[in-house]
């Protein structure tokens, strides 16, 4: 077993156990077991906003489809408070002329009319495309505003009736993707209010009320329950201005009354709102590295990349984190943030501080067989939705069915600490430290093996626990399924990452002799692992070992996160690149998830022939550990080639593996999140890794090894690269006919000391 202990069926000491009540073995009847979104047929294609723990998802038009199942909306709190909204302009909906995405800061939907025939008052029909609508949004102190205006283009005067419809079913989340039956809450009729304010309400089987609060200014003509009515008149050149706020509300006790503004909406100038806006979006962008290149358009998808970042910041009990992704995954997820703080460790280091405490304060203390709790163990996904507080899912609100979330975070803090020189966060968070070494030691190896596993088999949480947790993603060359306990290739390889480096961490803070253990184990997993998971017919890692020591001997992407864990002797690693390089593998647009050789390749899955961007940012990182960086910048230059054709150039979740030769631009996955926060960290964390970037602020070093531009790039700038207390500004620029690359370091705040290295480093260096 090497230094693994078989842990989950004994229990330890004094360690409290926590049962299945006979209440949770009721509820797990609830779950079902389709690991992909089932009621939801797209959503990548949605018009997005965001703030904080709010966001709206919307078509082209602005509408909220009225025709459900959609995945569009507005939500809050794991919570769909709004489900149907729609505009008319005298009984007809209006044409999309465009729809502008303003950096994430609101959004413009410019609409037009169709032929409207003679009515209401018309002496004449109104031809079509004369009169301009414009819905302007954006969020702000819990509140969506829309200011909604109509231009009188036309020759003549112009009476409109213009019906606003309003719908609000409050379905969690859970209910929403088709994972569990409908709860039992109870919907509220819908009040009028004052003449100007909608209230559609809901009480859920969990004792929290919702409400969705809709006011208007000025006044509708006529306001009935789910439908404001607005008649105007337009002389020719004139317009009209309608303001909409939208409030999402939950709470436990007492009447709605006094959580309502009373008879009016909350006056907003939306030029205030703007500046505020604006300035919000300069103090992110001004506190992140800046970038720049002699290429606009890779500046624009950089650009784009750290913006969608500030959408997804999210704040939880005071601390700040990335989301996962919008709609399906806007909360905390231990491995998810783990890596975004991990990829955008050059461009600051302050979330993965403020990730890191609330990772931690979250961390399991007990064994909890409902939520797959263990001491030790970190999170897979944080939920607080009806569903979640009424305990009807695992997710209650911590579940923790993962297996990497716990190595993950002991990354993220060695890297955290190589970056800050934050010596004083790892001693604070040295007993979540231990606690997450425990858990390894004593109950992520189910079998006794000496590798990390997941038993798989839940009714009431993931089957397959690793990042490819889709039901049917880990696999065998035929199709068929593996068998647990499953042992995925890349654990292995972040479990020995996080040996190394929480070893060099634990030196630092004075605890040589535990240093040097973990040490050696490393070493003994890395030759048992060269032994057990390399397949010379493959010429690559097995996906997983299974039952019995069974390896899934097929070529999938997991083989190249391998190599980001440095586990892989140099010589399979230059085999593992060879392979991932093949054309059944690297579809033009990015490796794919697994061979299109493999019986269960799908490029339209999730999971079995999909690209994933941060996977393929894994993999160049993998890459460039290895020196393999031609190869690196191959897959980086594919992936700005792909973000350039997504609209807004916003890098999705996933997209299909369809090979580029026969597609112009990549084929969308219909529910892709969008934007998804590891998706988004990708390219920026492929680049300082082509770059060559290692921080080692406790001596107050940075090294740039071997650095290399993307194809694409003939100079890059990185501006105010923060390590430690120390900022230095860095120029690459790529000079001669051997495309070799020049460094200027210029160190504008402390006394760092910036070391160029073109020698080979060992792979599994770290510092």
């Amino acid at each position: 077993m090497s230094g693994i202990n078989q842990g989950r069926n004994k229990e330890a000491g004094s360690v409290r156990v926590r049962r299945l009540t006979p209440e949770q073995h009721r509820r797990k009847e609830l779950i079902l077991t389709q690991p992909e979104p089932t009621k939801v047929q797209e959503s990548a294609s949605a018009i997005v906003l965001k703030q904080g723990s709010i966001f709206l998802l919307t078509s082209p038009s602005g509408d909220i489809p009225w025709q459900l199942p959609h995945a569009l909306g507005l939500f809050f709190q794991d919570c769909r408070f709004l489900d149907g909204y729609s505009l008319e302009v005298n009984g007809q909906p209006l044409t999309v002329l465009s729809c502008i995405d303003d950096q994430g800061l609101e959004t413009y939907h410019d609409l037009a009319n169709p032929e409207l025939p003679a009515s209401n008052g018309n002496a004449h029909h109104i031809p079509k495309n004369t009169i301009g609508v414009r819905r302007e949004r954006y969020l702000q102190r819990g509140r969506l505003f829309e200011h909604l205006t109509l231009h009188n283009y036309g020759m003549g005067q112009a009476r409109l009736e213009i019906v606003l419809r309003f719908r609000a079913g409050f379905e969690d989340l859970f209910v929403l993707k088709g994972f569990i039956k409908e709860p039992q809450g109870e919907l509220l009729p819908v009040e009028v209010r004052g003449g100007n304010v909608m209230v559609m309400g809901y009480r859920g089987i969990d004792g929290l009320s919702r409400a969705t609060a809709v006011a208007f200014a000025p006044p509708p003509h006529k306001l009935e329950p789910g439908t404001a009515t607005y008649r105007c008149e337009l002389a020719p050149g004139e317009q009209q201005t309608l303001t909409i706020a939208i409030t999402p509300l939950e709470w436990k006790d007492g009447h709605i009354d006094h959580l309502l503004y009373p008879a009016r909406p909350p006056r907003v100038s939306h030029e205030n709102a703007r500046q505020w806006l604006e300035r919000s979006q300069r103090i992110w962008l001004n506190g992140s590295t800046q970038v720049s290149s002699s290429n606009p358009l890779f500046d624009e998808v950089m650009r784009r990349a750290l913006l969608d970042l500030r959408m997804l910041r999210t704040r939880l009990d005071g601390l700040h984190y990335f989301a996962a992704g919008i709609p399906w995954f806007a909360t905390l997820f231990g491995r998810d943030s783990s890596v975004v703080a991990i990829q955008t460790m050059p461009y600051g280091p302050n979330m993965a501080r403020e990730t890191l405490q609330l990772l931690a304060r979250y961390q399991a203390t007990e064994v909890d067989e409902y939520r797959d709790a263990e001491p030790g163990k970190i999170l897979h996904e944080f939920r607080s939705g009806e569903l979640a507080q009424r305990g009807a899912i695992p997710q209650s609100p911590a579940y923790y069915g993962t297996i990497d979330a716990t190595l993950l975070f002991l990354v993220m803090m060695a890297e955290y600490v190589n970056w800050s020189g934050d010596l004083e966060l790892a001693r604070r968070l040295k007993s979540n430290i231990d606690a997450a070494l425990g858990w390894i030691d004593n109950y992520a190896d189910h079998d006794g093996d000496g590798y990390l596993d997941y038993v798989g088999m839940y009714k009431t949480g993931l089957i397959n626990q690793g990042w490819k947790d889709a039901g049917n993603s880990i696999v065998n060359m035929d199709g068929s399924n593996v068998v647990p306990p499953v042992a995925v290739c890349e654990v292995q390889a972040y479990l020995y990452r996080a040996w190394r480096q929480i070893a060099i961490l634990l030196r630092e803070l004075g605890e040589p002799g535990r240093a040097d253990e973990l040490q050696r184990r490393a070493s003994e997993l890395r030759e048992r692992f060269d032994r057990d998971y390399w397949s010379e017919e493959l010429g690559c890692y097995v996906l997983a070992l299974q039952k019995g020591g069974r390896p899934a001997a097929v070529a999938s992407s997991n083989s190249g996160q391998v190599l980001w864990g440095g586990i892989a002797k140099p010589e399979r690693a230059a085999r593992v690149v060879e392979r991932l390089m093949q054309p059944d593998m690297f579809s033009g647009w990015g490796v794919r998830t697994l061979s299109s050789e493999a019986r269960a390749y799908n490029p339209i899955s999730y999971h079995l022939g999909s690209v994933w961007p941060h996977d393929n940012g894994l993999i160049i990182a993998g890459f460039c550990r290895y020196g393999h960086d031609e190869l690196a910048s191959k897959i980086l230059d594919a992936l700005f080639a792909a973000a350039c054709n997504f609209p807004e150039y916003r890098m999705p979740e996933l997209f299909c593996g369809y090979q580029r030769q026969h597609e112009r631009q990549p084929v969308r996955y219909p529910v892709a999140c969008s934007p998804q926060a590891w998706a988004a960290g990708a390219i920026p964390h492929a680049l300082w890794n082509l770059l060559g970037l290692r921080a080692n602020a406790l001596s107050n070093t940075l090294r740039v090894v071997r650095p290399v531009l993307p194809l694409c790039l003939d100079w890059l700038e990185m501006k105010g690269v923060l390590v430690g207390a120390s900022r230095v500004d860095l120029r690459f620029e790529r000079v001669g006919q051997d495309g070799a690359v020049q460094v200027d370091a210029q160190v504008q705040q402390g006394d760092l000391k910036v070391v160029r290295v073109d020698e080979a480093e060992e792979p599994d260096v770290y510092t």
